[in-house]
């Protein structure tokens, strides 16, 4: 028995790592308008060039972003042209064009764009807004200058520990323990699996 707990190390390693990661840290990306008055989820392609980059920047700051509106026949967007406090996400134009949909968010070397509508264009596709009814909700705060400030937020939900001189949240508890019951039911599954493939192979 002992030579296939040491032969499978490393299954117990990965189980573990994925263990705890599913229960001490949860990300959200986030777009919030006006101080979190109106928030919105998306999501970053990170196999692409612009979708890494703009990740990685996010986990050391957060970006308040003066977007343009531009609203012309079949193009309907918002956009900003990079500037020195945000420099470009990818480095080179794509030579390609690309589809994007409602909520696509893309790239190239001079312009950050939010697409509002159906198109191509010669950019990258670097990740999509995940809520719902994102382009309706931007279309009614679009200010008199066609202009909205949007802050882009990397969100990390964090177990932290607890605080002996409050009084604790009960509703909180329940969800961590919650998750971490989750987590050992998916983990003991796991174990089961490759205990009884084991056996049989």
């Amino acid at each position: 028995m002992s030579e296939f707990f040491i032969c499978n190390k490393y299954i117990y390693i990965y189980i573990y790592i994925c263990l705890f990661h599913f229960v001490a840290n949860e990300e959200k990306l986030l777009i919030r308008y006006n101080g979190g008055e109106k928030e919105w989820e998306f999501t970053l392609l990170l196999e692409t060039e612009g979708g890494k980059e703009f990740y990685n920047r996010l986990k050391t700051s957060t970006y308040e972003l003066n977007l343009l509106f531009i609203s012309k026949e079949n193009i309907v967007y918002l956009y900003m042209n990079y500037f020195d406090s945000f420099p470009p996400l990818i480095q080179d134009n794509p030579t390609e064009k690309i589809n994007y949909s409602s909520g696509d968010i893309t790239s190239n070397a001079k312009s950050f764009y939010i697409s509002l509508f159906t198109g191509s264009d010669k950019e990258e596709k670097i990740g999509y807004i995940k809520t719902e009814g994102f382009a309706e909700n931007i279309k009614t705060l679009i200010g008199r200058n066609n202009n909205i400030n949007l802050e882009f937020v990397l969100e990390r939900d964090e177990i932290e520990k607890p605080d002996t001189t409050k009084k604790p949240d009960t509703t909180k508890i329940a969800e961590i323990n919650k998750k971490i019951i989750i987590a050992i039911i998916i983990g003991l599954s796991i174990l089961i699996i490759f205990i009884i493939l084991k056996f049989i192979v």
